[in-house]
Formats: structure tokens, sequence, C-alpha cells
């Protein structure tokens, strides 16, 4: 096992491609994304049903290490300031086999 940093992002749909090509320029790759979930937060309640995408958050997660987080830690945080996504970082162990 392999110690690991995991980043995880709830962000508009409208801003997913920003978030994507930010990854993109910093080299930060293997992120996952899924669509289209809800919940209730800071704007309230989120559905998953509107008739677009246009209003509905998605869920981003990518692990790397601890060297890459420190690389991009200040970016990251001007970025979620930016875009008002919410980021979750926790210490994780990668099963590595």
């Amino acid at each position: 096992m392999v110690k690991r940093k995991k980043i995880e992002i709830i962000i508009e749909s409208v801003y997913l491609n920003r978030l994507i090509d930010f990854f993109n320029k910093n080299d930060v790759i293997g992120y996952t994304v899924i669509k289209d979930i809800q919940g209730s937060g800071g704007h309230g309640l989120k559905l998953n049903d509107d008739i677009t995408d246009v209003f509905t958050n998605n869920y981003v997660f990518v692990v790397f290490e601890e060297e890459k987080l420190n690389e991009i830690s200040e970016s990251l945080i001007s970025f979620l300031r930016r875009y008002g996504a919410k980021c979750i970082l926790t210490d994780i162990m990668w099963l590595s086999y």
C-alpha cells in the first residue's frame, strides 16, 4: 500500500470543462467524473432531474502523490474560489498490485 491524496470536488456542470482544462494544464491525470449528482448544500437542494443539465452538479475525484498536491495547491484554491466549487481533501492508502 502507498500513501496518496484524494481530492473530491463538487462543481456545477457549466464549469466542468474548466476544471478538466485546469487538470490538463497541471498534468493531473486519472480523474473520474460522475455527472448529475443531487444533494443539499449552500445553494439549497440540487436535483438531477431537470430538463437540461445546465444547473446540475458533478462529482469529480482524483488520487495523486502529495508532491503533486503541493505543486498545484495555490492554483487549485484560486480555481475553487473563482468557480464556487466544493472540495474535500483526504489522506488515503492506495492498494498497489
